[in-house]
């Protein structure tokens, strides 16, 4: 029996070093979340060795859902700090904080175009929501989807030229695609139950999901992938019992975060693309949720000046 458990003990060693190598890339990569363990809903840094993260808002207001500009050094994200739902921009280490909309209208879901020039987000200023896009070079608002029905969480496509979306307009969450140029539109799922947060591979050939199917037991949300063209080859990448969901991918291509449903809270857990080798970044004991990646190669330290260093339960790092 010792034997076995000396055995057993240097195979949890090996597993946990390859989990290690797999995950925890030179230098490690920053990523942004959402989370209330203060209290109320902030902006957080970390990286993907479960850094301890660092509160980059610092505000009394809910602060959600981040988007790092492409050369990384800020973040856009959107807060009730104004008491409405406005898109709000501060430095990537936390610092200057300014409003970019100024609506009586909720906005929301922020995404920077790859050119770095405009923000795509969700708003309701025409009655219900419909995807926007904020130039910021002069701070002009563009309607691009119109129709009577909810258009939500945009996605850049990795060229610039396309959006990714959910939406209801047929009465049931799917996924669509809009051409920002011509406005055309295109579906790619069409199923009995909810497509929703879609996000495009770096490479531009796949989109993650996350849906709900009614062959799984349960019927929860689970991801799936599917091909960016014509919403082809789809095939799930999670089967849990509880819910995964907006899912961002690796600036590499090689490995998703999203939240998970843990305890009726959302943590935050990471995989390799293909699904495999999973493991939970953040659990602090609150609500930990809509991870994205930062997207340069340049090193962030995640100890920034004069912010605070946030400390909660359990930061799990392999």
């Amino acid at each position: 029996m010792r034997i076995l458990l000396v055995c057993y003990g240097s195979f949890l060693m090996m597993f946990s070093v390859l989990i290690s190598r797999a995950f925890c890339q030179h230098p490690p990569l920053p990523i942004a979340f959402s989370s209330d363990v203060s209290g109320d809903w902030e902006i957080y840094l970390t990286d993907t060795t479960g850094k301890q993260p660092i509160n980059l808002t610092r505000n009394p207001a809910a602060d959600y859902y981040p988007t790092w500009s492409p050369d990384s050094a800020h973040i856009a994200f959107f807060s009730r700090r104004d008491g409405n739902h406005e898109i709000y921009v501060m430095r990537s280490d936390g610092t200057h904080q300014r409003r970019l909309t100024h609506h009586p209208a909720k906005d929301k879901a922020p995404a920077w175009s790859p050119d770095g020039t405009r923000l795509a987000f969700a708003s309701n200023r025409g009655g219900h929501f419909d995807i926007y896009l904020l130039h910021l070079t002069n701070g002009k608002v563009e309607h691009l989807t119109e129709n009577r029905f909810e258009d939500e969480a945009p996605a850049w496509s990795p060229d610039g030229n396309a959006l990714v979306f959910h939406s209801k307009r047929e009465l049931n969450w799917d996924i669509y695609v809009v051409n920002i140029h011509s406005r055309v539109e295109r579906r790619l799922t069409d199923q009995p139950l909810m497509d929703t947060y879609a996000a495009w591979s770096p490479d531009g050939t796949r989109i993650v999901y996350s849906a709900m199917h009614r062959e799984v037991e349960l019927a929860d949300f689970d991801l799936y992938i599917m091909d960016a063209e014509d919403g082809g080859n789809k095939k799930a990448l999670t089967a849990t019992p509880t819910d995964e969901a907006v899912p961002a991918w690796a600036p590499d291509g090689n490995s998703i975060a999203f939240q998970f449903e843990k305890d009726g809270r959302w943590v935050v857990h990471l995989m390799r693309a293909d699904g495999s080798e999973r493991r939970e970044l953040i659990d602090n004991g609150a609500w930990a949720a809509q991870p994205k990646w930062y997207n340069n190669s340049d090193v962030l330290q995640i100890e920034p000046s004069g912010l605070d260093i946030q400390l909660w339960g359990s930061i799990r790092s392999p």
